[in-house]
């Protein structure tokens, strides 16, 4: 019973030695890399310009539209102060806040 621990530990590191290769395998390396590694920090992607997504003519097109709307907006405006000061309005009509948009 003296040596029992001394002679399972030789049993379970004998065991243990014979269940792993004594050279590890070797893997061919590639010659050309197919696949970047991954990087810690990834960097990020370059946003694109408008220009690229939407054509020149639909950008013009879309600031006319803008345009237009923002000129209407003005006239609305323009409208209300001329209706208070002919006094067909009130006063609460010009500084508060603006009327929505008549629908079509």
């Amino acid at each position: 019973m003296r040596y029992a621990i001394v002679a399972g530990a030789v049993v379970v590191l004998f065991g243990t030695s014979l269940a792993t290769p004594a050279v590890p395998a070797l893997v061919p390396y590639p010659l050309v890399r197919t696949t970047s590694r991954p990087s810690a920090s990834p960097t990020p992607r370059a946003r694109l310009p408008a220009s690229s997504l939407y054509s020149r003519r639909s950008q013009r097109l879309v600031r006319s539209y803008l345009r237009l709307k923002l000129l209407e907006a003005r006239e609305a405006d323009l409208d209300r102060a001329r209706l208070v000061v002919e006094r067909k309005l009130g006063i609460r009509a010009l500084l508060g806040e603006t009327p929505p948009p008549r629908a079509r």
